[in-house]
């Protein structure tokens, strides 16, 4: 019969039932580096893994210090790079090779050191932290780890379309539970206030957290600034425990925090590791967002699943990038971050606000202006795409349209159907051209610093943020 499965032949194997049923194939850390992290142990001879301990090409790695010197162009870094040849040095190598999987042991140690440091978090750096290949990666790897197919995956929208992205990928259900500006009290030791702020209500987040698995939280928020009180925290916090759900907080905004004296708050730290998770990376932090480094903190029977799929996706990080991202952290060096954000923050705000938008409740976080254009002459009658697409083509000011970052069509069109988003994160030069090309095409009549052509400096590329 044609419906009578084919035999094969004896050579070709399948996977069992059991290991191809969904969710009950469990990752396996690999057996070919495991056995690298033996010979360590061991003192042996290491012919079990395909790495050598001779220095890579010469050209090759000068030319990579020198983009990381000098990294304003091609040009740049191949001079650079020449000033650099000479100080080569070849002959054996380490730290050109594979580190461990999970990462290089000086920056799991760099690591536990900056939460003990800065949060008086005890973090084992043998067994509670893995470092990933960016925040992107760290998230990936936590979903395909804490998950089965069909599992509900919960975040806030508007949210980075990282999430339902990744949530789609893994087979896994989204819910999405909205942040709206509306009046909220604020108070201080003098007194109290009110003012617009992204809240989110209760009722809602509780619904959508019955029956979830995880929480995905992000705080300082993208695309909204927000930056979550502790009282919110809390509230957060009592809910996921309440119904049995494991946040995993994204945390690469923490050291961009405006008007708040208050240190950083995480819902890992609020909970402890034995009810929560953190994925963090110095993309941000250290302005290197091409570095791809970044880490995952979990109680250890957690950690080995996240390693385990970490492991089979990438292998490991850059071990030299690794070396550098230590001795960033242990310099402890930041409190200088936020405030080299405040004069762009609000060189585009005001910007923005004159020519027409609404820019809504202020951020006090992360470097982004959500931004309504429903007031804009020339922009309300558009779809966020196509106003975006009008605003880089004509204005010569790119941004992101606001329907991305809202799950249902319903939502896009409701919540997010006048909204943009800009990024304050560029040179305050740029900023500023980008200020001048605002009111060159809406009449926003300010006095521009810089007079120049709509086509801004010839820059590189990006992507995720």
């Amino acid at each position: 019969s044609s419906l009578r499965p084919r035999a094969l032949s004896p050579g070709v194997k399948i996977m069992s039932e059991m290991e191809e049923s969904s969710g009950s194939f469990e990752v396996q850390e690999s057996t070919i580096r495991l056995m690298t992290r033996l010979a360590v142990e061991h003192g042996a001879v290491n012919l079990s893994q395909g790495f050598p301990n001779e220095a890579p090409s010469r050209v090759m790695a000068t030319h990579a210090a020198g983009a990381l010197l000098a990294g304003e162009s091609e040009a740049s870094a191949c001079a650079m790079a020449s000033t650099l040849e000479p100080l080569a040095s070849g002959g054996r190598d380490v730290l050109n090779q594979y580190s461990y999987p999970f990462g290089a042991p000086f920056l799991r140690e760099a690591i536990s050191r900056y939460y003990r440091r800065r949060y008086g978090l005890s973090v084992d750096a043998a067994t509670e932290v893995t470092v990933v290949c960016g925040a992107t990666e760290g998230f990936a790897s936590c979903l395909r780890a804490l998950c089965n197919p069909g599992d509900v995956v919960v975040f806030f929208q508007p949210f980075h379309e990282l999430y339902p992205s990744q949530v789609n990928l893994f087979y896994l259900k989204a819910r999405a539970v909205t942040l709206r500006k509306e009046q909220s009290l604020t108070s201080n030791d003098a007194s109290s206030s009110s003012e617009e702020a992204w809240t989110f209500r209760d009722e809602e987040l509780e619904e959508a957290l019955r029956g979830a698995t995880l929480f995905l939280f992000n705080s300082p928020h993208n695309p909204t600034g927000k930056v979550f009180a502790e009282a919110e925290l809390r509230r957060i916090a009592d809910l996921c425990r309440k119904h049995g759900v494991t946040p995993v907080t994204d945390e690469i905004y923490e050291h961009i925090r405006f008007d708040d004296e208050r240190r950083h708050l995480s819902l890992y730290e609020l909970m402890g590791k034995d009810e929560a998770v953190l994925v963090n990376s110095v993309s941000k932090t250290a302005s290197a967002t091409g570095w791809r480094v970044g880490w995952v903190l979990a109680a250890e029977q957690r950690a080995k699943k996240i390693r385990a799929v970490h492991d089979q996706l990438v292998v490991g990080c850059p071990t030299p990038l690794q070396f550098g991202v230590a001795k960033f952290l242990d310099a402890d060096d930041f409190q200088d971050i936020a405030p080299s954000y405040l004069g762009k923050r609000q060189l585009l705000l005001d910007a923005l606000a004159r020519n027409g938008f609404d820019t809504g409740p202020l951020p006090r976080g992360a470097y982004y202006v959500f931004a309504d254009y429903a007031n804009v002459a020339k922009l309300k009658e558009m779809s966020p795409v196509d106003a975006a697409t009008y605003m880089t083509r004509t204005v010569k000011v790119a941004c992101v349209p606001g329907d991305n970052f809202y799950l249902s069509t319903h939502d896009k069109l409701a919540l997010g159907g006048t909204l943009l988003r800009f990024a304050f994160v560029r040179s305050i030069d740029l900023i500023q051209h980008a200020a001048n090309n605002l009111d060159d095409h809406f009449g926003g009549g300010s006095e521009h610093s810089i007079n120049e052509s709509t086509k801004a400096p010839e820059e590189g590329t990006s992507s995720m943020a």
